[in-house]
This record gives C-alpha cells, structure tokens and sequence, in this order.
C-alpha cells in the first residue's frame, strides 16, 4: 500500500508543486535612471474615450528616439463595479477565462482597445491592454498594484475634471479625484496627473505630424527634477520643442512653502546646503550640456529672477502660449493661488489648472517615486507570474 501511495503521489505533487521563481528586482521607478537606454514602462490609466486621444498623443511624445531603449505602455482601462447584472455578468467571465472582456476573439471589441492597438500598429511602442473593475474607492489598489507587478516607472492618470465648450473645467466627481489621490500616496513609482486641454486636438497625431511646444517650469526638488528628466526624453522626438524655463529666487535664496499663510508674499531664507538643491543644480547643469551637445535645435533653456509670487506669475504667463507644460507636484515654493481645491496638484500645477493661466495648455504634473512608501498591504507577489512575459494582461477584479 505505501508502494502504491509513494506511486501515486509522486507524479501529483510534481505537477501541482511549482516552485517560487526569483522575482525581476524594481529597479527603474522614475524616468530619471542611470541608463537611459533602459526599456520606459508606463501604466497609462484612462475612464472614458475621452482620454484617449490626448494620452495616445502624450505616449507618443514619450518614445524619444529609436536609439534609446523601448517604450513599453500598459494601458489600463478604469471600471467602476456597480451592483447591475451586467457588470457582475462581465466580472464571472473574465474570472472564468482569465481573459479581458474585450477579448480579442469577440466581434465587438471595444473602440478604445481598437485605438491603442493601431497606434502600435503604426509605432515602435508595444502597448499592453487591461482593465481594472472595481469599486472607485479600492481601485487604487490595482493601479499599484498592477504599476508593482509590471515595474512601471510611471503611472499615468487623467485629471478628474474635463475641458468644456467654453473652456471651463467641470469636475467629474469627487470620487475619481480622491482616487488620484489615493494612488499619489500609495505608488510605487512616479506619478503623472495629465489635466487635458486638448493636447495635440481631438484626435491621434499621427508620428510625422507631430508639433508640439513643451515648457517645464523648474524651481528645483526631486519632483521638478523629474519632470525636466521626461522632458528631455520628450525633446528628442523631432516634432517637439522643449523650453526649460528655470525661476530663481533673488540673492540666491531658496524659496519656501508657506502654509497657512499669507501667499501673496513668497519667503525666502537661506538653504545652502540642501542636498535636494544640489541635486537640482547637478541635474540642471548636465541638461544645459546635454542640449547643448544634442539638442540644440529643439531645446531652449532660460533663467528667470523672481522676488515675488507675482514675478513667478508674470514668467509663467509669457510662455502660457505653448501646448503642454510639465510641472513637478510640490516644488520648493508657495502656492500661486490662495485657495484651491486641487490640492494633489501642488502649488504650481493647482495655477497652471485654473482659469487664473490658460484654457488652452495642458498640465502634466508629476510625483517624483516616494522610497518611504509602504506597499506590503497592497502588493502581493504571484510566484508564476513572469514579469516581461508577452501574454494579454489579466483583469484586475475587486473582490466582493
């Protein structure tokens, strides 16, 4: 009988037992990353076809140039779980075939999958379809989650207000803001917020049709820091200008964040020796050679003295004439406004946002990689999952 049981259960434990792979270590968490030439992962998240124009437009601003290491973009298509029979219709069958419910063998695929999948078509990009159903207050969770799983160095995010007819901003719910905000303090990489104003029209631009003029206000921190680093990547697409425009403060001072008070006056002290501001010095002295040795014929970098919120009004307006300006989230500076109710956009980006600057330049504002972030509650590890794998990426279900 033990010679049976010994026959029996060997071979079954061979084929269930799977031993644990080696996880890909994380490594690349920003876009700032010591070689360049390293593939780019994005986690591209959209509500509606509303932002797919706009994001296909801005990934492909992101492909910098064939030399540079590939670009690989996880599209992820945000679902809200309701209580009806069709979405909990749609939620049994993609846990049964473990496929997305727009599987490739169904006649009706969705226009937005459609829409990623002729731009790669077209491009050199490779674009991964996904879709996460889930309650709006959890569905932070599979954003990072997923941004862990497929090591993505940023996550992507459309704005919770959408451009009308006459310009304004017309929110779309508290619901979908605090879900941005939620994944800006739980991401385990960089975070882009993308406020869009119609970056490159109403439709995809296709690649030699692109024209686009970028400013990246830099005040310095590791968040402007990595703004300016996408920017360069974006500076080596031939159909985009870059402008640099650096704001320094008066006296080689450091300007600081004033809470709680008054904001029409900007203070100042000393701040030598921050590392951050060294950082940003270093950071900014190897784009102006970098320009200058490769970029010189897209790239335009200038240096302002500001005093004031004022001064950093008045520089920010006379280039508010360009498509898209990409901003870090919490610059060292006050805030430009004094009151905001966009408060996951920073000082900077919260103006550059309101009806106060323009109502035709989109905003990217970024979250530079947070280190002190604690994932463990969010990520959980699969043992058999391989993390540069080629297969159509799963359905992310919130469990109910």
């Amino acid at each position: 009988m033990a010679l049976f049981t010994t026959f029996i259960t060997t071979p079954i434990v061979m084929a269930v037992y799977k031993p644990a792979r080696r996880v890909a270590p994380y490594k690349n968490r920003t876009v700032k990353r010591k070689d360049l030439d390293t593939e780019l992962r994005l986690l591209a998240c959209f509500h509606s076809s509303r932002n797919i124009p706009t994001m296909i437009n801005l990934v492909e601003c992101s492909r910098g140039t064939r030399k540079r290491g590939r670009l690989c973009v996880y599209a992820m298509h945000l679902m809200e779980l309701s209580e009806r029979s069709s979405a909990i219709s749609m939620v049994h069958k993609a846990r049964k075939n473990g496929l997305p419910f727009w599987n490739k063998k169904r006649d009706d695929r969705d226009q937005m999958v459609i829409a990623f999948e002729a731009y790669q078509q077209l491009s050199s990009v490779t674009i991964r379809p996904m879709t996460a159903i889930s309650a709006l207050n959890t569905i932070y969770e599979d954003i990072c989650t997923s941004a862990h799983q497929k090591r993505a160095a940023m996550i992507l995010l459309p704005f919770h207000k959408y451009q009308r007819v006459d310009g304004s901003l017309e929110s779309l719910g508290h619901s979908l803001q605090e879900v941005n905000q939620r994944v800006l303090r739980h991401s385990p990489c960089s975070v882009g917020i993308l406020i869009d104003r119609g970056f490159g029209g109403t439709t995809q631009v296709s690649a030699s049709d692109v024209s686009y003029k970028i400013v990246v206000p830099f005040f310095g921190g590791s968040d402007d820091m990595e703004a300016l680093t996408y920017g360069m990547r974006m500076a080596e697409h031939p159909g985009i200008m870059l402008t640099v425009l650096k704001l320094v403060p008066a006296s080689g001072k450091t300007l600081l964040t004033l809470e709680g008070q008054d904001t029409n006056v900007i203070k100042v002290e000393n701040d030598k020796n921050s590392n951050s501001e060294a950082d940003s010095e270093i950071l900014f002295s190897e784009f102006v050679q970098h320009a200058a040795k490769k970029l010189q014929d897209s790239v335009t970098h200038e240096e302002r003295v500001v005093e004031s919120k004022a001064d950093v009004v008045a520089a920010l307006k006379s280039v508010s004439k360009n498509n898209l300006f990409m901003v870090g989230r919490m610059p060292p500076i006050a805030p430009l406004l004094i009151s905001t109710d966009t408060p996951e956009l920073g000082p900077v980006g919260s103006f550059l946002a309101s009806s106060n600057f323009s109502n035709t330049a989109s905003v990217l504002v970024i979250q530079h990689y947070n280190p002190n972030v604690n994932l463990h509650p969010l990520v959980e590890e699969k043992e058999n999952e391989d993390m540069d794998d080629g297969t159509d990426t799963p359905v992310l279900v919130d469990k109910y």
